[in-house]
């Protein structure tokens, strides 16, 4: 098909951004539940129809784009979040208009589906064996297979409404780096423990988990000739475990992880929640200018600025706090006051993580726009 000019120009600045080749500031949308209360949506309405969710998010992204461009979005709409979130955690998404009221945001449900004796069956068996015994535990297989069947026919023409309006979406996959999937799969405080009991059991299940999860994610993202992949980074933050348990069991799987996709000309973009301050570092272990760190606000985004230099580009850091309950005015002086320290050269101004379901429109429209303007 052919492409918009101002979607490969858009394209190309991403492109840029990541390599410190940015003139100005790259905006990039963030927000996976934040249009439907705008466009009077239900939560409901807006997760279990992808067609109409796909054009809320989209429709509520031109709002924002008629007053302050959107260079890009750091990812697409998200299809079946019980889905597409349990596969990634391997736990339980309770959803609004089922378990949970029709304007409430998807819950993860917190509870041990993995035992004891899985560590086994994975080192023995394989990832796949492990992904097949819990998977039933925590989503219908029915709705996993609509899933799959949904992307296969829809995949394509779900692409072409990006390109056409114009919008570049810098995430093609995901990995869910093996300890998340772990923790998820095993409930957070019995993983920890496990981390500290039996570290050598969950480091080999850990080994044979990565290979599967890292391929499936660069295959994903090469059919679909994507620029980056999403390494998450949650409860492996520096912040919740310590540095031995993050040396053996955290960091060498994200690392891994990164250096397969850049062999495979893909960005990793690092998702990272909760506060990396201790670790920030050991980023300056990967290539130069080929990845994305992508914080939340808990992180100091002046200090890794501070310590990586021109290393990574960053994404975010406009925190969900602010968007939510602050005016345009604080929205705006917090950009500003965040270009001046780190500058606009590998730059993506975004909210930290995801804009809340409850950010203000106008506070969304200040973030934009003052990134715009800056100079």
């Amino acid at each position: 098909m052919e492409m918009n000019p101002l979607f490969l120009e858009r394209l190309e600045k991403v492109r840029k951004t990541i390599a410190f080749e940015n003139d100005s500031v790259t905006t990039c949308y963030m927000g996976s539940a934040t249009p439907p209360a705008h466009m009077d949506v239900t939560m409901a309405e807006y997760t279990r129809d992808p067609e109409k969710g796909l054009d809320t998010l989209l429709g509520y992204v031109n709002e924002i784009n008629d007053v302050a461009p959107v260079d890009c979005l750091n990812f697409g709409y998200m299809l079946k979040p019980n889905v597409a979130l349990a596969t990634a955690w391997l736990s339980k998404i309770t959803m609004p208009g089922r378990e949970l009221p029709e304007n409430s945001l998807w819950q993860v449900l917190e509870k041990k589906v993995m035992q004891d004796e899985d560590y086994d069956l994975v080192v023995e068996k394989g990832y796949d064996a492990l992904f097949e015994k819990v998977l039933p535990q925590v989503i219908d297989m029915r709705e996993f297979q609509e899933f799959i069947q949904y992307n296969r026919e829809n995949g394509a023409r779900d692409a072409e409404k990006y390109i056409d309006a114009c919008y570049p979406v810098v995430t093609a996959s995901m990995i869910s780096p093996p300890f998340e999937q772990l923790c998820g799969a095993r409930s957070m405080g019995q993983f920890y423990m496990d981390c500290y009991k039996k570290p050598d059991k969950v480091k080999a299940a850990l080994d044979v988990m990565q290979p599967a999860i890292v391929n499936s994610a660069i295959g994903i993202a090469k059919a679909a000739n994507g620029i980056g992949t999403w390494v998450g980074g949650w409860r492996g933050a520096s912040a919740l475990v310590s540095p031995k348990v993050w040396d053996k069991l955290v960091w060498p799987y994200m690392y891994d992880a990164a250096m397969k996709l850049i062999e495979n000309g893909i960005a990793p973009i690092f998702h990272l929640d909760q506060n990396w301050d201790r670790d920030i570092e050991r980023f300056l272990e990967l290539p130069a200018k080929t990845c994305i760190l992508n914080t939340d606000g808990m992180t100091d985004l002046r200090n890794a600025k501070k310590k990586l230099g021109e290393h990574m580009a960053f994404m975010g850091d406009v925190p969900s706090q602010l968007l939510a309950t602050g005016k345009p005015e604080e929205v705006s002086e917090y950009v500003k006051r965040l270009l001046d320290d780190i500058g606009i050269k590998g730059v993506f101004l975004a909210p930290g993580c995801d804009a809340p379901a409850n950010a203000k429109f106008e506070n969304m429209v200040a973030m934009f726009k003052t990134a715009v303007e800056y100079k």
